[in-house]
């Protein structure tokens, strides 16, 4: 905020400040910290334009001259060019996301050259975000510092010197009588749902993604979508999708019938009838009219938890998701011996060489291995 156009400051410096009774203090043009200037006025307004000299950014003619990029110029060039690893655009969620990081430092840096941007001012961007922010707020960073480095355009990479912060975990994971009440609680398309999870280890947009016409040759083809960076959970692929194709047993195909039992036409294997308005959906996804939305489904599963009052202990945050079911599948998976993390997705390694190679995909082929432990699964 600027100090008040008062006739008593016309005299004083730009960040120079009256503090209390006599003193002054002085207020970093960047970072917004106020020091303190001592109470003689002459000395304090001399260091006052010592450091505007230093810290003001120089936005103005100079910076033209020189040929400097401002952050916010380059923070739009770099968002409007991201890919992800195997080159594909952005999901919309990622996209969504990343715009989010880069306005947040928008704010601070927008006409600021973009070699002024130090690992001060990167610090303190990050210290006053969430954990859970800062942590995808550093990473974009650091790669738009890395590319801006390729470029020629900085020497140093601010955002990687800092130290990464580490977020404690608080949603707590399903137990099987937990998720057994749940899915009690829950609306027949929504046991779909869960029981879908349970088997195949799958993401919850992997799910209400899956579509009849992706089951040919005896399998379930899921092309992976959602990417992660959750450090809570190793079978996730940072930037990456895995190819796997499912073997429907008898297990998996019970649940495919069920699917099919409310004879309404969906090109979705997970999908529900809409509540109507005016004789038509009140509202329409992307796709078709049954196709069940990624933020629907987890708002209809918390629906489900309340009404079953599976964790009755836990509040807030703690209260395991949707998602949550992916970790108890793979639970069950390893117990009875069988290979969770194929079922769950390619290693890292796998999808680099894959991607390198340029050629057709190659399905990983892999089988459920258990049955469902829900007491009254039909």
């Amino acid at each position: 905020m600027g100090r008040p156009r008062l006739t008593k400051n016309k005299d004083l410096p730009a960040n120079l400040y009256r503090g209390e009774g006599n003193s002054w203090r002085y207020r970093h043009p960047i970072t917004g910290v106020f020091s303190p200037m001592g109470t003689n006025k002459i000395n304090a307004v001399n260091a006052a334009r010592k450091l505007n000299d230093i810290l003001t950014p120089a936005t103005d003619l100079v910076a033209r001259v020189l040929g400097s990029i401002t952050f916010g110029e380059f923070a739009d060039e770099f968002l409007t060019n991201k890919r992800r690893k195997d080159g594909k655009t952005l999901a919309a969620n990622s996209k969504r996301i990343y715009t989010n990081h880069i306005e947040k430092c928008k704010e601070e840096w927008n006409n600021l050259p973009l070699e002024r941007v130090n690992l001060l001012m990167v610090n303190r961007l990050l210290d006053e975000i969430p954990a859970s922010t800062s942590i995808g707020c550093r990473s974009l960073l650091s790669e738009l510092f890395d590319v801006a480095i390729s470029k020629g355009l900085v020497k140093d990479n601010p955002a990687r010197a800092t130290l990464k912060k580490y977020v404690t975990k608080q949603r707590k994971r399903h137990t099987l009588e937990g998720l057994t009440a749940i899915r009690a609680a829950a609306d027949p398309w929504l046991q779909n749902a869960i029981d879908l999870a349970m088997l195949t280890t799958q993401r919850r947009i992997d799910i209400v993604q899956m579509k009849w016409s992706d089951i040919y040759d005896g399998y379930l083809h899921v092309a992976q979508e959602k990417t992660t960076s959750d450090s809570d959970d190793e079978f996730e692929i940072m930037e990456g999708a895995g190819y796997v194709r499912i073997k429907i047993d008898a297990e998996v195909q019970a649940v495919l019938d069920r699917c099919k039992s409310d004879h309404l036409v969906s090109p979705f294997i997970i999908h529900r009838a809409p509540k109507m308005k005016n004789g038509r959906p009140n509202k329409v996804p992307k796709e078709h009219w049954t196709q069940v939305d990624e933020q629907y489904l987890s708002h209809q599963f918390l629906k489900a938890v309340k009404k079953s009052n599976a964790y009755p202990n836990l509040k807030g945050r703690q209260v395991p998701s949707f998602h949550e079911i992916r970790a108890l599948s793979i639970f069950m998976h390893k117990k009875a011996g069988k290979n969770a993390r194929a079922l769950a997705g390619h290693t890292t390694e796998l999808m680099t060489e894959k991607y390198a190679s340029g050629h057709e995909i190659l399905w990983n082929d892999v089988d459920v291995g258990i049955k469902l432990p829900f007491a009254d699964v039909t």
